[in-house]
């Protein structure tokens, strides 16, 4: 690499180089101590350059959007809000918009220019990250007419799939008090579940829009990999990282949808997006009238491993191959297969190894320095340097991230080489994926193991917490890494194995070929025009 300068003051001490000598594990000789300090001094003078100019961020246009109300209500409905805030756009023609008198929460992870970012975590202080500019789907869902209510609280650093890790409340599940509304988009969940927003914007990099979405009775679509803009959104690894729609119907799910899918200009995720973007609501609301014609001569397949995966009630294995079969009773000649795929029994490894190593060092300490796009330089300052007392914290409220860091750090260590290869092996699932779509329109898996489960306390043991999130994600996250559009739909209530005089919801996932969520629509559109899911 060329050196851009020379100093003309030597600035970088011989402690300064000892220091970074020592985190790499060498040693500076004597003999070129000098040089490398010259060398160096010029690098710190390159970097006051681009410390002293001003940041380059999207705009915002706040006589558009203004930001009312900002502030942490003091009744807090399910622990699901972090922030309250009101913005709704001024403007007229947005007034017409898609979205138009509907109300919407946004995951604590994206940013809402003003308001603030707790990322569900007590690592970094509360309101020391407080975005300078709106997320692109924040600017999408304000211009399509929509009015912002508040943040809905997320899992600690967004790494759970369990509602009981937030540093500040733990988000309960609207049908059961106590019980886990799923994570990590948990107070999205359980606010459009409970009807207090008609939508939510979640994010997804193993699960965490169709865990919720699962446990809480909810359409929530993960779509194709890049579809969605993850600009403004705090990324957990650039490979997995998705947003998309939370809300009660399959309608309002492609009606969110055409808002917010399409090109933007600042995210490097979206290689490949086709144009023009299907109108997806516009195609679907055809079929209103005849809900079941959407899906006729589909062909349905599901993946036998997904059924045979460890941690799966065998009440929710029956519940959702019932719930498959009934599509052959809505008698537009839609078949049902079983079908085998391998590769899924091996694509939790994938993306557990290929995703691993990002989350530590992206999402657990924001180092993510090769990607173009539009950061936050907030986010590595503030976690650049972790310490006994922040880990002591994350330990606390979420083992399953700490052991992510650790996990991390123990790959790039001790396996280098591996996560490459993990890649590799990723770009595989999605070629063995796309295979079947040559045959089949939609494939089906079971999406939670089990209904939603109890909370946990604060006092328990690593492992007892840890108990309540093994396995959850094992049907959801190997479309995460394979990049397939999937989603939750609601099909039954079943008892928890705690309580058998409590009815939880529980979700089918449906999968369909990269971006073509249009055919997951229809497939779920007719199901659930056709068959009353709280009584199936």
């Amino acid at each position: 690499m060329s050196v851009a300068k020379l100093p003309e003051t030597i600035s970088f001490t011989e402690d300064k180089l000892d220091k970074v000598a020592k985190s790499l594990g060498v040693t500076i000789p004597k003999k070129d101590a000098n040089a490398y300090q010259i060398l160096l001094s010029g690098l710190e003078d390159l970097a006051k350059v681009i410390e002293d100019e001003e940041d380059y961020l999207p705009y915002v246009d706040l006589e558009r959007f203004p930001r009312e109300n900002v502030h942490q209500p003091e009744t807090n409905e399910y622990n699901a809000w972090a922030y309250k805030v009101t913005i709704k756009s001024q403007s007229a023609e947005d007034a017409k918009g898609l979205l138009a008198g509907k109300t919407m929460a946004i995951k604590d992870n994206v940013n809402i220019a003003g308001v603030p970012s707790l990322l569900g975590t007590d690592v970094i202080e509360k309101g020391s990250f407080v975005p300078k500019y709106d997320a692109t789907i924040v600017s999408r869902v304000l211009a399509a007419g929509a009015t912002i209510v508040g943040k809905g609280a997320c899992e600690n650093f967004s790494m759970s799939p369990s509602s009981f890790t937030n540093a500040y409340a733990f988000v309960s599940n609207p049908y059961a008090d106590g019980y886990n509304a799923g994570g990590s988009s948990s107070g999205c969940a359980a606010l459009v579940a409970a009807g207090i927003v008609d939508m939510a914007v979640g994010g997804d990099q193993g699960g965490s829009i169709r865990i919720p979405a699962s446990y809480c009775g909810l359409v929530g679509l993960k779509p194709t990999y890049g579809l969605v803009p993850y600009t403004g959104i705090a990324s957990l690894a650039f490979t997995v990282d998705h947003t998309g729609p939370m809300t009660r119907t399959v309608l309002d799910n492609a009606l969110f949808l055409q808002a917010i899918a399409g090109a933007d200009e600042y995210d490097p995720r979206q290689l490949g997006l086709p144009t023009p973007i299907p109108a997806y609501y516009d195609e679907l609301v055809k079929f209103k009238d005849a809900p079941a014609q959407a899906a006729k001569s589909f062909k349905i397949g599901l993946i036998l491993e997904s059924f045979d995966m460890p941690g799966l009630d065998e009440r929710v294995i029956a519940k959702v191959k019932e719930a498959a079969k009934a599509f052959e009773t809505l008698g537009v000649d839609i078949t049902v297969s079983e079908i085998s795929i391998p590769m899924h029994a091996k694509a939790p490894a994938i993306w557990s190894i290929a995703a691993r190593q990002g989350f530590s060092e992206h999402g657990l300490r924001g180092q993510n320095p090769v990607n173009f796009g539009v950061h936050d330089k907030e986010v590595p300052e503030l976690l650049a340097n972790w310490d006994q007392e922040m880990f002591d914290k994350l330990a606390l409220k979420n083992p399953a991230a700490t052991n992510t860091l650790l996990g991390g750090q123990y790959i790039r260590d001790s396996r280098p080489g591996l996560t490459s290869k993990a890649l590799n092996l990723a770009r595989k699932l999605k070629d063995t994926y796309n295979a079947v779509f040559d045959e089949y329109d939609v494939l089906i898996t079971p999406c939670a193991p089990t209904p939603a489960n109890y909370k946990s306390k604060l006092e328990d043991d690593i492992m007892t917490k840890m108990s309540k999130a093994v396995g959850t994600t094992i049907n959801t996250m190997p479309f995460n890494i394979s990049g397939h559009p999937a989603m939750s739909l609601p099909i039954a209530l079943m008892a928890p194995v705690e309580d058998e005089t409590l009815k939880l919801p529980i979700g089918m996932q449906l999968v369909g070929k990269s971006f073509d969520e249009l055919k997951v629509f229809k497939a779920a559109f007719a199901w659930e025009q056709s068959i009353d899911w709280k009584s199936f």
